[in-house]
């Protein structure tokens, strides 16, 4: 019950695109389906008492279970051949001995897509429409041969002996060949899904990535203008204000020069995670470029303010350990409150212009504005 339990389990997550089917087992369930189809076909035999027919059914069926070995070893196209080879092996003969009368040619018509279908699927193939195409074109021949050759006159002999199971072989066969079929549509329809959402999934990722910078994991600068014009509009619509604080970590051209690049991405790495662990919902933070970080902050200068001296109290505090140097850090920030009458290159060009101001008087400080001597001068 368990083991039944879990196959339903599996076939759940095919569906819902929890799981995907690799080859393999694309390939071990197609097998097993033909297998039991010549079990099936065995026992029809033996109703008809063609002990022949019984024992090549028997033996299709070890065929098919043994082949599941190549499968797991990825023999697809070898598995490919013998499969095709033995069903138009068991149309010819089951056509030469009864005709078309039981539909067992039915299965003939399941070659062509199954054949297109793996071929395309799998990589095992070098050229797989070459492969698809011969397998087609014999397949045809095949189709004709058993729709036009009319039998035995003791084939027709055996059938009205047992006209019952003549018609449940007709319905057998009609309905082992449209489940098959109906498999090899579902496992097609998993394969463009499950294609489409690696697609989709890799775009996103994608887009993530060309969000983001590689080093810090911060957004990056493209990511940022989206914000600040979505912050904008806020702005406008909804006088939801907020403030850009661009900051800068001091000396930091004497930490690559000291320690080298690998410290200074170190340091950088340390910079990003301590001020996204200060952001607050609505905030934003972005590698604006080199050593600088570009926030916005959602409020108003004091709400600004007080952000940017609870990040700089965070980082002048903080150690930096690499190769057994220590030291400390600190950073620089300016700040300038959005205007609905500037543009946002405007408000961000003020807080770069205080962040120099900071920068040339001292360091480590948060600057939200610059003394009306300073500007006069």
């Amino acid at each position: 019950m368990g083991q039944i339990k879990n196959y339903f389990n599996v076939i759940k997550e095919i569906v819902t695109g929890e799981e995907y089917l690799s080859d393999k087992d694309k390939f071990t369930l197609l097998l097993h389906f033909c297998a039991l189809t010549h079990l099936i076909d065995a026992a029809l035999f033996l109703g008809f008492n063609d002990i022949m027919m019984l024992l090549y059914n028997l033996g299709a069926f070890l065929l098919y279970e043994s082949c599941i070995s190549l499968a797991k070893n990825k023999k697809f196209k070898y598995i490919s051949i013998i499969t095709v080879l033995e069903v138009l092996v068991f149309v010819t003969i089951t056509t030469i001995l009864y005709g078309n009368l039981l539909y067992f040619n039915l299965y003939s018509f399941l070659i062509i897509p199954t054949v297109f279908y793996v071929t395309a699927t799998s990589k095992d193939y070098r050229h797989p429409y070459v492969f698809a195409l011969v397998i087609s074109l014999v397949t045809v021949a095949v189709l004709i041969f058993s729709i036009t050759y009319p039998g035995s006159a003791g084939s027709l002999t055996r059938i009205t002996e047992h006209p019952i199971l003549a018609i449940f072989t007709k319905i057998t066969n009609v309905l082992l060949t449209t489940n098959l079929l109906a498999t090899i549509s579902f496992l097609f329809a998993m394969e463009m899904r499950n294609s489409y959402q690696a697609l989709e999934n890799r775009n996103n990722q994608l887009v993530k990535l060309s969000k983001r910078d590689p080093l810090t994991k911060l957004p990056n600068r493209r990511s940022m203008a989206e914000q600040l014009n979505i912050a904008m509009h806020k702005l406008k619509r909804e006088k939801k204000k907020f403030c850009v604080i661009l900051g800068d970590i001091d000396d930091f051209k004497k930490v690559n020069d000291t320690y080298g690049h690998d410290c200074g991405d170190k340091v950088l790495v340390m910079v990003a995670n301590t001020i996204s662990s200060q952001l607050r919902d609505g905030d934003y933070v972005c590698r604006w470029g080199g050593e600088e970080i570009l926030i916005i902050v959602n409020g108003n200068m004091d709400a600004a303010k007080a952000f940017g001296e609870r990040v700089l109290d965070k980082i002048k505090n903080q150690k930096v350990e690499y190769e057994g140097n220590i030291f400390n850090l600190t950073m620089t920030f300016g700040i300038a409150e959005a205007n609905e009458s500037l543009r946002i290159e405007d408000f961000i060009t003020q807080a770069d212009n205080r962040l120099y101001y900071g920068k040339s008087h001292g360091k480590c400080q948060v600057v939200s504005e610059i003394p009306v001597s300073k500007i006069s001068n």
